[in-house]
């Protein structure tokens, strides 16, 4: 009788979620990305990378496209920390073009157990990745890759949630995986797909982004 209980309850709460869900109108909205990553290490424990970066809308329309550097420095084995600027560069039709400057600060903490490599990372940024915004934001990324043995292809999984710095809520988050693909030395094909979940709004967000990295 107990568990006849549990099961009624669990599934009237699953009809009042579908219920919920299909009662709201969620806006899902398409992006694509390319872009070109160079980096390299001028001392040993100091990388600077470069990437730009073309950001395209649900009829492949470019949107945005955005030029970023940034720099890390190994501060133990296991901690690294970053900084990044971005130039965020936003056409429009029927208005001039806008222009943004975007920064952000971030401590990175990694280990390779075997052939996996988890790692999470506390960041502060002044942007939420794919919306031009005015407000700042804590993130927490958790990801895991994995090398797979006599294989040029790293699959990786992350999840990773953008909390607004001034009131505390929970803007959105973020789902991903992807794979790297080693073409040869130093050089490689990326692909991934992230979906972001709004909390604030009923919007999701479906990114999928190829790129190219070159390691010097």
């Amino acid at each position: 009788m107990k568990r006849f209980n549990k099961v009624s309850a669990l599934g009237l709460l699953l009809i009042l979620c579908v219920s919920f869900a299909q009662g709201q109108e969620v806006n899902d909205e398409w992006q694509t990305r390319t872009e070109l990553e160079l980096s390299f290490k001028p001392m040993k424990k100091f990388k600077v990378s470069f990437t730009p970066q073309l950001r395209f809308d649900q009829d492949f329309s470019l949107d945005k496209y955005q030029f970023e550097t940034g720099v890390e420095y190994d501060v133990f084995k296991f901690l690294e920390l970053g900084a990044t600027y971005r130039f965020i560069v936003n056409p429009r039709d029927t208005k001039d073009t806008e222009y943004f400057n975007r920064f952000g600060f971030s401590a990175t903490a990694k280990k390779e157990l075997g052939r996996f490599e988890p790692a999470f990372r506390l960041s502060y940024t002044n942007y939420a990745e794919d919306e031009v915004t005015d407000k700042n934001f804590m993130r927490y990324k958790g990801s895991v890759k994995y090398n797979i043995p006599n294989c040029k292809l790293t699959p990786f999984v992350a999840l990773e949630a953008f909390q607004q710095f001034d009131d505390g809520d929970l803007y959105k988050m973020r789902y991903a995986t992807g794979v790297d693909y080693k073409l040869f030395k130093n050089n490689y094909l990326g692909l991934d797909y992230k979906f972001d979940y709004y909390k604030l709004e009923y919007t999701n967000m479906h990114i999928i982004t190829l790129g190219y990295k070159i390691k010097f």
